[in-house]
């Protein structure tokens, strides 16, 4: 069949459906039209370092964004790679989930090791993002972490203060 584990599904600007095919250590990122006719499958980087893809969304540009073990990768409709979103990082650790906010042009990201929500903003209609907070739900005490830094090797930077609740 066309999928061997399902397990995130979105739609985009154009009608097409976008699964996560999430069998390790070969999944992939398959693209059917509305109608359900192949258009594609995007297997990984074209480095040749495969694809283990959970969550997926697009944004109002029609790029498909998914999670890949530590990163999050950015592809055009057409399923070409286009950039790395985001690296492995200490704050992210995995990410897992993520969906767009086609009004505010957020990108919300959930990670799979340490409880975190990280909210990306787009500063411009090109690739670059800015990280706006983060949510941790750990404990019932709440706490703010005004460190801000940048990330030479994301096109990802932090511009405005993390804020953790635990």
């Amino acid at each position: 069949g066309l999928y061997r584990r399902p397990s995130y599904i979105t739609e985009n600007n154009n009608g097409d459906v976008v699964v996560s095919d999430s069998i390790f250590p070969s999944g992939a990122v398959v693209v059917t039209e509305r109608g359900g006719r192949h258009r594609f499958s995007y297997t990984g980087h074209p480095s040749g370092s495969g694809l283990w893809p959970w969550g997926i969304c697009t944004d109002a540009l029609s790029h498909i964004l998914v999670c890949d073990d530590r990163t999050v990768q950015m592809l055009n409709k057409d399923g070409q790679f286009l950039s790395h979103l985001l690296t492995k990082s200490q704050e992210m650790g995995r990410p897992w989930s993520l969906s767009y906010d086609v009004n505010t042009h957020r990108l919300w990201v959930g990670s799979y090791n340490n409880n975190k929500v990280c909210v990306y903003s787009y500063i411009d209609t090109q690739d670059a993002l800015t990280d706006e907070y983060t949510h941790s739900t750990d404990e019932d005490t709440h706490s703010r972490d005004e460190d801000t830094h940048s990330r030479d090797e994301d096109v990802f930077s932090s511009s405005t203060p993390a804020v953790e609740w635990r």
